[in-house]
């Protein structure tokens, strides 16, 4: 049985040492186009995309000819516009002047895609799998004309690292041996309202991101 483990164990190291010569590390950045995708039945409010941008790491390491594993960490800003006519408010908690305002919701996260590569031609690949995502912290602002000193004021809090999670789909092409840009969208599968409101009113919120990225090799 000792035998049987060492063997293993062999095995594990070996490959392990010809993914660290083959495996190519660099560094990722692009642009977010992000909103929540809203089923609240309780508001009623125009959301609109966000634009923002994400930054990190990855190793793509390969697996055949024509697959390979990419694990990425990345810092990512997403959020959306919700925009508020308040010639509509039932109700008054401060005289404004102003018609309407936007509030600009941002939420940043510490991001962990796991991908999977699949090179379809010779520099197009199509790349999927599961991301994971821990709230770093939030930041709220309102915008708009007219609006009070303390509509105005940037809320933030701290995010305290809650879980999010979901699915990337996208593609990409290799411009050269180590320089890629891809497009890829992100759904979120968690809902963001969780079970908040004990059954009461059917909230449900996800999160929404397009991705335009590029990616380069240092080693």
């Amino acid at each position: 049985m000792k035998k049987h483990y060492f063997l293993v164990l062999t095995f594990l190291i070996f490959n392990a040492s010809i993914w660290a010569q083959e495996s190519r590390f660099g560094v990722k950045a692009g642009l977010n186009i992000s909103n929540i995708d809203d089923k609240d039945s309780f508001y009623d409010e125009n959301s609109n995309y966000k634009t923002s941008f994400h930054a990190g790491l990855f190793v793509e390491i390969p697996l055949s000819s024509k697959f390979s594993f990419q694990p990425e960490l990345l810092y990512s800003s997403i959020g959306k516009v919700d925009e508020y006519d308040l010639n509509y408010r039932s109700f008054d908690l401060e005289p404004l002047s102003a018609d309407s305002f936007k509030l600009v919701q941002k939420r940043n996260y510490l991001v962990v895609p796991l991908m999977f590569k699949w090179y379809v031609a010779e520099r197009f690949y199509i790349n999927a799998g599961p991301q994971v995502s821990f709230l770093l912290n939030t930041v709220s602002k309102a915008k708009g004309d007219d609006l009070p000193e303390s509509f105005s004021e940037v809320y933030r809090s701290s995010g305290d690292f809650k879980l999010d999670y979901g699915a990337v789909l996208g593609v990409g092409y290799t411009i050269n041996d180590d320089l890629n840009i891809g497009l890829q969208y992100y759904r979120g599968l968690k809902n963001l309202f969780g079970d908040s409101d004990f059954g009461i009113i059917d909230r449900k919120a996800y999160h929404s991101v397009f991705q335009l990225s590029a990616s380069y090799s240092v080693f």
